[in-house]
């Protein structure tokens, strides 16, 4: 489980940052700001405190001053547990093909144990069974091996479990796992990065679902290059997307999720071999009392699948993934 650490590792600077939570709250950002400089300049080493203080500096619209303080802490913790990278994305236009591993994997264990409350109850989400719809019409027979992409607390294998006889799920969050383990519907489970996936020695799946997982990815020709090859011939692919606009292939949006784009996506499954069969715009849930509009995707994989990709697959190609096998949440 990834914690995140908010001490600066010294009690009386610790203490002093309490008063600039309170100056918060009592509405004196300046004050605030000036205090958790002064502090960050005495605990120049504080990844915490550096992000505060970009946070605490736009609020006071001194943009430049945030970016320096986000560009601190990304410096101090190059892994970007506290995502800063994605503000000097939205406020500095700088480059992010990918969100960070780390921030990813802190966001959903703070967010497992209310994660389908908030996501099915407050914000209507139905991804999984519109998915599962889909499906259900383009393929009335049983899947044999299905594998969940970011599985996270079982909501969508919970929907495809009984039309697959064996099912396995992988997630970048321990917490998730844990509630998706709870639901006892999946035959294996794993902890791993979704965009580090070992490549396979064979086709192994006739089914990969990824709902709302894309969200947290922007370039997706690594992914979509590794299901390409992990789906039999004629396997399908079924995953949802937040939708953008044609003239971008994708984009993070202001609520940290990235949108991807119609042509983009066909592109990129064109690329890898897998064909289009659905294409559903709608809407996905929503967020602040507004619809988010999504794509709902399956495509199959062809019977003659396109070569690998050099860039994609030498690196990884003696490697191989076994969901079964050195698991901690193994159901075997």
């Amino acid at each position: 489980m990834s914690a995140l650490v908010r001490s600066s590792g010294d009690v009386s600077l610790d203490r002093q940052y309490n008063f600039v939570e309170l100056l918060e709250r009592e509405n004196d950002p300046k004050a605030a700001l000036e205090l958790l400089q002064d502090i960050c300049d005495r605990a120049p080493h504080w990844v915490w405190g550096w992000y505060k203080l970009g946070l605490l500096a736009q609020t006071m619209d001194q943009t430049d001053r945030a970016v320096a303080a986000w560009q601190k802490a990304v410096a101090l913790d190059p892994s970007d547990q506290l995502g800063a990278g994605l503000l000097l994305h939205q406020y500095a236009s700088q480059p992010l093909e990918q969100m960070p591993t780390a921030f990813v994997e802190t966001l959903f264990d703070q967010y497992a144990d209310r994660f389908d409350v908030s996501l099915v109850g407050k914000l209507g989400y139905s991804v999984p069974e519109n998915l599962g719809l889909i499906v259900s019409e383009l393929h009335s027979e049983r899947f044999s091996t299905a594998l969940d992409l970011g599985c996270g607390t079982g909501l969508a294998g919970a929907v495809f479990r009984p039309v697959v006889d064996h099912l396995s799920g992988v997630d970048l969050s321990q917490s998730m796992l844990v509630k998706s383990k709870a639901r006892k519907i999946y035959d294996t489970l794993s902890k791993a990065d979704i965009l580090n996936l070992p490549y396979l020695d064979k086709s192994q799946y006739d089914l990969i679902i990824a709902a709302d997982v894309f969200i947290y990815m922007g370039a997706l020709e690594r992914v979509i290059n590794w299901i390409s090859l992990a789906l039999q011939p004629n396997g399908f692919v079924a995953f949802s997307v937040e939708s953008a606009g044609d003239s971008v292939s994708y984009q993070l949006g202001s609520a940290r999720r990235y949108r991807h784009s119609k042509s983009y996506l066909t592109q990129v499954l064109d690329r890898f071999g897998l064909a289009i069969i659905a294409f559903n715009e709608t809407t996905l849930r929503k967020d602040r009392g507004i619809d988010v509009q999504g794509f709902l995707v399956v495509a199959k994989a062809q019977l003659i699948q396109t070569a690998r990709h050099p860039n994609y697959v030498e690196a990884h190609a003696d490697v191989s993934l076994n969901l079964e096998q050195d698991n901690d949440y193994s159901l075997q």
